[in-house]
């Protein structure tokens, strides 16, 4: 699933492409995929400059004139490409709209249909699902905010994925970032303290930027706005590496379910500690726990390669 890396990749390629051009013909295959306001955006769209495109927790945005947003939620498996009108039009592409004086058109692709196309006007009339609240934005929120809203009696894992409290954050830049901060996934939020909570925020902040330099995570469906794939899934230090050894330490990656999803991590670096609440007991599919030991000078040695890479 796109998350924030991939949706800020696809928003910048796409600001690079689209912005200062006016959009043309509309093709919508699928209806079903488009809410907001009620009239066709074959009527709506045409002749629209498009001012400037940008992104919000997972979402990518057309700014156009006349006040008109219209909002991509990729969803699972959607795609957004731009590409020569003449290139062959691939299964599941529901929505294509031309580029004025140019050959080419941005095309919506989503196999899975868990996407969908918002067309936001400032209309009282309304059609479809609602878009939903997010929450503040990881590499934007100051400090004492991000630390106010860590007060929840939730795990780490679960709060960090919840959209409407941190946005952007998925399964992937969750299990990165708490391995960068030496911070178990199960940890309860509310008992992180400043320090571990400011050491979190940086952590995140290095991940996603960094996962934004290497184009986003391309592990199956995912492609740029270029139609290429990303590149940071080879520098995962954890995620999908269960049994791997460790980037920081050797010691075996581990795999657990927290906030109902697979979840990896280095027992080692992130330690369970004695004076942190848990939810809920750990299960792995070892039966020893030997490998879990609380690495001495851990949150030295991860704290400085924080302070390299920030």
């Amino acid at each position: 699933m796109p998350e924030l890396p991939e949706a800020e990749t696809i928003a910048r390629q796409l600001h690079r492409s689209l912005a200062g051009r006016t959009l043309g013909q509309v093709h919508l295959a699928r209806t079903d995929i488009v809410h907001g306001d009620p009239r066709p955006l074959a009527i709506l769209l045409p002749r629209r400059r498009v001012a400037r495109v940008s992104r919000r927790a997972k979402r990518v945005m057309l700014t156009l004139d006349g006040g008109i947003e219209l909002v991509f939620r990729l969803g699972m498996t959607g795609r957004m490409i731009v590409c020569s009108t003449d290139d062959p039009v691939a299964k599941h592409t529901h929505l294509r709209i031309a580029i004025d004086g140019t050959c080419n058109e941005l095309r919506f692709c989503d196999h899975r249909r868990f996407g969908g196309v918002w067309c936001l006007t400032g209309s009282d009339r309304f059609i479809g699902k609602p878009l939903g609240e997010v929450g503040v934005e990881p590499l934007e929120v100051t400090p004492a905010v991000f630390r106010v809203a860590l007060v929840r009696r939730r795990q780490i894992k679960a709060l960090l994925m919840d959209q409407t409290v941190i946005a952007g954050l998925g399964n992937i830049y969750c299990d990165e970032s708490l391995h960068a901060a030496g911070i178990h996934p199960l940890t309860r939020a509310d008992t992180l303290g400043s320090e571990r909570a400011n050491r979190l925020l940086r952590a995140i902040r290095m991940t996603l930027r960094k996962a934004i330099r290497y184009n986003g995570s391309t592990l199956m469906d995912y492609r740029d706005a270029d139609g290429r794939e990303g590149s940071f899934q080879k520098l995962h230090r954890v995620y999908q590496r269960e049994d791997e050894p460790c980037r920081t330490c050797r010691s075996p990656i581990r795999r657990i379910q927290a906030a109902g999803r697979s979840t990896f991590f280095c027992p080692r670096c992130q330690p369970k500690s004695r004076n942190t609440k848990t939810l809920k007991r750990i299960r792995t599919r070892s039966a020893s726990d030997g490998s879990i030991r609380a690495g001495s000078g851990s949150d030295r040695i991860l704290t400085s390669r924080l302070g390299r890479t920030a």
